[in-house]
């Protein structure tokens, strides 16, 4: 039998629409830009999920036709710019090797949000089609998504099998590409099967979607149970969403592929749907008040370790800058010490990288991108560590893995110290998913008091471990888990609250 010839892409943004700050080529060539041949030298062994499909595909012998992957951090609107680069390059290789191709297979997000389109994946998936269709070429496209996509009825009509990471935080990216590439080999030998979604009209914030709590704990096992009592059904993808996206497909929502009859499978959906909305008390956290969580930290019994201050406004895997003061400014004020912070702020590392390690400075430091993540702090202290930033998670099956592979580049870093915290300055807003980012720094985050941490779920399993007690602390930021706080325009008919 002949190998199988796969042409494979990736395009990977999940968009921030209320981030005023677009996102253009300059972001882009920052996350990775991979053409031709580079798509595979630059992921091959990385632990992304292009590295798992490559791998698989490897094993089954197939040759992969590499198009272009592009790869930016979450951010604001993407500018055309982008998609046209993609557009290029892809649609190139598309017609240069149609005739000759088995199959497509995508690295995508889900949740990409253009200057021209609110549903940018579903848009090639349709473009895809129509090409295919004009030839008269019937071949699979599938395509590995991020648990927090949002998933539109284009994305599942114009594709032939959507698969979606199971877990957040993200540490099984790298084995969902794996079990979409098995699927996808099936298909390609010939197996039918079709695909069915069901919308919802829950917005969830990302402090809600932990799949080791419910909802989503609840809904992933009965999806889980389905998929092993029922042979037809290929996969059923349990969506988060991304809720600061505001677009029409913006939420939960269900999808699946199978090769058995559609009533069955809707019906599989629909049992979902119930499944969810009997388990969503914890949907829609809360986030306490500064001196409210110091009061309960003050009273209560404290084993060894630090004290996560989690700050889900200013969720950097979310899209935010990564640069608020909303915590880290009242905290300092508290006259509370051994504190440890991470803040994106290029032009203060910058200013660390003229000067030495051990000499004094004087700063502001953060809130500069926009108005919404506080005011500069003043900071007067000691530059106690100066590097290029680049360092290898500590965990390959890290989430940021499922973003970048396992080395990362933070960009020009800076340490500094005071009597009351330890700083580290980044130039690239780098989520905290693994504690490599702070050890490769000289920063032991296990001995301090209290750790800033600007996530909502992706931490986890790097801090959650060497913690003495957690908590989602209230500040200003556009990742608020208070959606009701963001200007929608377009979410007509969703529910954006527990009430």
């Amino acid at each position: 039998m002949k190998n199988k010839t796969v042409l494979m892409a990736g395009l990977f943004h999940e968009t921030h629409t209320f981030i005023h700050h677009k996102t253009g080529l300059k972001e882009f060539r920052e996350g990775g830009i991979s053409i031709g041949p580079d798509v595979i030298s630059n992921n091959i062994g990385n632990g992304s999920p292009a590295d798992g499909f490559l791998d698989y595909a490897d094993t089954q012998k197939w040759s992969i036709i590499p198009a272009i992957q592009m790869m930016a951090n979450p951010s604001g609107i993407v500018m055309q710019e982008v998609i046209e680069v993609f557009y290029k390059h892809f649609f190139e290789s598309f017609e240069q090797h149609c005739a000759d191709i088995d199959g497509i297979f995508l690295v995508l997000h889900g949740a990409m949000v253009s200057e021209g389109s609110d549903d940018v994946e579903g848009d090639l998936f349709r473009e895809i089609h129509s090409r295919l269709t004009a030839k008269g070429i019937d071949i699979p496209v599938v395509a590995v998504i991020d648990f927090h996509a949002n998933v539109s009825k284009d994305m599942t009509n114009f594709s032939t099998c959507l698969y979606s990471y199971r877990m957040n935080p993200h540490t099984d990216a790298r084995k969902a590409a794996v079990e979409a590439a098995a699927l996808f080999g099936i298909l390609m030998r010939g197996q039918k099967s079709t695909q069915h979604h069901l919308g919802t009209p829950y917005v969830i914030p990302p402090t809600g979607l932990a799949t080791a709590s419910d909802p989503m704990k609840a809904v992933l096992a009965r999806a889980r149970a389905i998929e092993l009592q029922d042979p037809d059904m290929l996969c059923i993808n349990v969506m988060g969403g991304y809720s600061y996206a505001d677009i029409v497909d913006c939420g939960f929502s269900l999808n699946c592929c199978t090769s058995g009859a559609a009533s069955v499978a809707q019906g599989y959906l629909d049992e979902l749907l119930l499944v969810f909305e009997a388990n969503m008390s914890g949907a829609y956290p809360k986030e306490a008040a500064l001196e409210m969580v110091l009061k309960r930290i003050d009273t209560e019994p404290r084993g060894p370790g630090p004290i996560l201050l989690v700050e889900p406004a200013d969720n950097i895997g979310g899209g935010t800058p990564g640069d608020g003061t909303g915590l880290l400014s009242p905290l300092l004020d508290s006259g509370r010490k051994n504190i440890i912070a991470i803040l994106n702020d290029p032009k203060a590392a910058s200013q660390c990288h003229t000067l030495k390690v051990d000499d004094q400075v004087s700063l502001l430091i953060g809130a500069k991108l926009d108005n919404h993540h506080g005011a500069p702090i003043k900071f007067d202290g000691t530059i106690c560590h100066l590097s290029n930033g680049q360092f290898d998670l500590e965990n390959e099956n890290s989430h940021l893995a499922s973003m970048v592979g396992t080395h990362i580049d933070m960009g020009l870093c800076a340490v500094l110290r005071n009597e009351q915290v330890t700083i580290l300055l980044t130039s690239r807003k780098t989520p905290p998913m693994d504690l490599g980012q702070l050890h490769s720094q000289g920063i032991r985050p296990e001995d301090a008091d209290y750790v800033i941490v600007k996530a909502a779920v992706s931490h986890k399993d790097a801090y959650d471990p060497i913690a003495a007690g957690s908590y989602n602390v209230e500040s200003v930021g556009l990742c608020t888990s208070n959606l009701k706080a963001l200007p929608y325009q377009n979410l007509v008919g969703k529910q954006l609250s527990g009430d």
